[in-house]
């Protein structure tokens, strides 16, 4: 009887393969029954052949000698019936005709999932009792973090997923921050995988490192390079750290509880000292014998302000128009130890976005200098801010930096630190005095 109903359903679809009038019906036939789940609704053909025609009308019993026509499926279904073939289901002979089960979307739907879920879970499986583990079943169950790169890359290349998903599980896990040290991220990737540029932050393991990083730390996903910077040095990786420098005069450094050799002789001779973050990542604290520290976005307003406060020898700092994360990480160590910074840039969009970053990062340890109506009117310039550069402006929270912003849009010119150098110089005197 098997073998009967076999032979049936091959001369079945034989018959309805034979005559290329059933084609396009079957096929419309076939997704409508993954798209419902069951036989039922109509389609439509348009533009029918005389072969569809024929065959059509004569499967159908009915006049299909049309252009356009609309068909119930069940019509179909019944029409088998009235055939030789009349023990088969259309579903049957669906499968027979395309020789595949058909699914429908449904079923399609439970299976993917299934076998994703079973491929994620299989990797979770082997960091079990680690932070990477926590991460990965974090990301899958709450469907947040890294959650749509995993899921698209599942759909894109799954084996190439899984290679770069135990790699990143395994630098997630030896982060050099659980064994309080600091390493350069390319010879932190190197002993991953071999590879000094697997974790750049282009790459697809650089990305999905990250995201477990965040995950660790309890923060968002950083915005920018330098926000990048920051998140892999609080793990203990350092990045770009030759370039990533800050300037500075006047401050203290300790390691192993003792004053850092090098930093002393530079204060001792209130000579300006660069230091790179690799030269930071090896100190324990940092101090201001007096208690503050006068931050300058222009490098020639420190130079001069160093020059003419020499007999007070106060703690200085220049940004170069940017506050990069060396600097960001020496005022972290400075505030730490109660140090009061006192920042002053320029009146530009880029300065005032500064001052309000700053201003956000350290609240009350931090002192806005110099930032008021008539210091602007001191130091306005001819050179025209444009509409697009004020625009970034409309970024800044400080209340007081948002009245400031306003007047400056008004008048539409920048306002330049080297315009009110004596003021500055004068207030350093001041407040060390304080």
């Amino acid at each position: 009887m098997v073998m009967d109903r076999e032979k049936l359903l091959q001369q079945c679809s034989n018959y309805f393969k034979n005559n290329g009038g059933y084609n396009r019906v079957l096929k419309k036939i076939r997704d409508k029954y993954k798209s419902l789940g069951k036989i039922g609704g109509t389609i439509k053909l348009e533009n029918l052949t005389q072969n569809e025609k024929d065959a059509l009308t004569g499967f159908l019993g009915k006049n299909f000698y049309k252009n356009s026509i609309t068909i119930k499926l069940e019509r179909f279904q019944n029409a088998l019936k009235d055939t030789p073939y009349r023990e088969l289901s259309l579903i049957e002979v669906l499968n027979e005709y395309f020789g595949e089960e058909i699914l429908t979307k449904k079923i399609e739907i439970g299976i993917y999932e299934r076998d994703r879920k079973n491929f994620f879970n299989e990797i979770i499986k082997m960091f079990i009792d680690t932070i990477a583990y926590e991460w990965l079943e974090y990301t899958m169950n709450s469907k947040q973090n890294a959650y749509r790169i995993l899921t698209q890359r599942y759909d894109s290349n799954k084996e190439k997923l899984k290679k770069d998903l135990i790699i990143v599980c395994k630098g997630l896990n030896n982060l050099p921050c659980f064994e309080k040290r600091n390493e350069r991220l390319a010879l932190f990737a190197s002993k991953i995988n071999k590879d000094p540029h697997t974790f750049d932050e282009r790459m697809e393991c650089g990305k999905l490192l990250l995201s477990g990083i965040v995950y660790i730390l309890n923060e968002k996903y950083p915005k920018n390079a330098e926000n990048n910077a920051e998140i892999l040095y609080r793990v203990g990786l350092i990045k770009d750290e030759m370039s990533n420098f800050t300037m500075f005069s006047g401050l203290l450094a300790y390691k192993e509880n003792e004053i850092h050799k090098g930093w002393e002789g530079f204060y001792n001779l209130y000579e300006p000292m660069q230091v790179s973050l690799l030269n930071l990542s090896s100190i324990e604290k940092v101090k201001s014998p007096k208690g503050k520290v006068f931050v300058f976005e222009n490098p020639t307003v420190f130079s001069e302000v160093l020059h003419r406060t020499i007999d007070k020898q106060p703690a200085l700092m220049c940004t170069y128009g940017q506050v990069k994360l060396a600097s960001l990480i020496l005022l972290d160590m400075l505030t730490e130890n109660g140090t009061q910074i006192y920042y002053s840039g320029d009146f530009d969009p880029e300065g005032i976005l500064i001052a309000d970053k700053l201003k956000k990062r350290y609240k009350e340890k931090l002192t806005i200098w110099r930032y008021t109506k008539e210091d602007y009117e001191r130091t306005v310039s001819n050179k025209k801010v444009s509409d697009s550069r004020m625009k970034k402006a409309e970024k800044v929270t400080d209340l007081e930096l948002i009245n400031l912003v306003g007047y400056i849009k008004e008048r539409k010119y920048a306002g330049y630190q080297e315009m009110m150098i004596d003021e500055l110089v004068n207030d350093t005197y001041s407040i060390l005095s304080t």
